[in-house]
């Protein structure tokens, strides 16, 4: 297992950068909140594997959170249409080219999916193995987007798999408390139900590929106030519609 990596690994501030600092968060606080429109978030950070041997993304924003409510958020996702993907998609692509670690010129759309009024879109590619995450505010049947989220790291590699594995792969965590993740997938797995923290999450799963987000955080500090892996279980469902009950994620 991979020690976390400090999250506060630049040099320290000097007291005027302090003062510059507690004055601007002053500001905003005293400030009304933002209309619906806003500037996206560009933060990244990538905290090697915990204990279940995902890569996960603390994206960390300074001076507080979107504060956009995700009541909209539903259990089971709905594809993305071409026309959606044509408007999500250039958004997207505008911040995950900002990435240190995805090559979005070789890079495919490999899913996504709507939930309520957000929608996610999956952009990987292979040697290495690398994802790209974007989350973003769409209202359905407009072309407003807005609140866009990215991140990115070592994806799960597809393999050929007994019946009913998958693999967990990157997971990334939002100031929000919004976690989205993705995996690989067995061949003959056709669905894919997450549960934790009493939500019940059905994964966007095709060729291959999986992906999921829900609104809490997969992982949190103990009381050491080192991360750990908040409980998740998995259910699978065959491509002969059977379903399995608690499957492990390969390793």
């Amino acid at each position: 297992m991979k020690a976390l990596r400090s999250l506060d690994a630049a040099t320290p501030p000097t007291f005027e950068q302090y003062e510059r600092a507690a004055a601007t968060l002053d500001r905003i606080v005293a400030t009304r909140p933002d209309p619906p429109r806003r500037r996206p978030v560009r933060a990244w950070m990538l905290v090697p594997a915990l204990a279940a041997a995902v890569a996960v993304l603390l994206l960390v924003v300074p001076w507080g959170r979107s504060g956009r409510a995700y009541a909209t958020w539903t259990p089971t996702p709905v594809a993305l249409s071409p026309a959606e993907i044509g408007v999500v998609g250039p958004a997207c692509q505008g911040q995950l080219r900002q990435s240190p670690d995805l090559d979005l010129d070789r890079a495919e759309l490999v899913l996504a999916e709507r939930r309520g009024e957000y929608v996610a879109l999956l952009y990987r590619h292979d040697n290495p193995g690398t994802v790209g995450f974007c989350l973003a505010h769409n209202l359905p049947g407009t072309d407003d987007v807005d609140d866009v989220k990215t991140g990115g790291g070592s994806g799960a590699e597809s393999f050929d798999a007994a019946e009913g594995r998958f693999k967990d792969g990157a997971l990334a965590v939002y100031p929000e408390g919004v976690t989205i993740t993705e995996g690989a997938a067995g061949p003959d797995v056709a669905g894919l139900t997450i549960h934790t923290q009493g939500l019940t999450v059905r994964a966007t799963v095709n060729k291959g590929h999986w992906v999921a987000w829900w609104p809490a955080a997969a992982v949190e500090k103990d009381g050491e106030g080192k991360w750990r892996d908040v409980p998740r279980t998995y259910d699978v469902r065959l491509n002969d519609g059977r379903t399995l009950i608690d499957v492990k994620p390969a390793r």
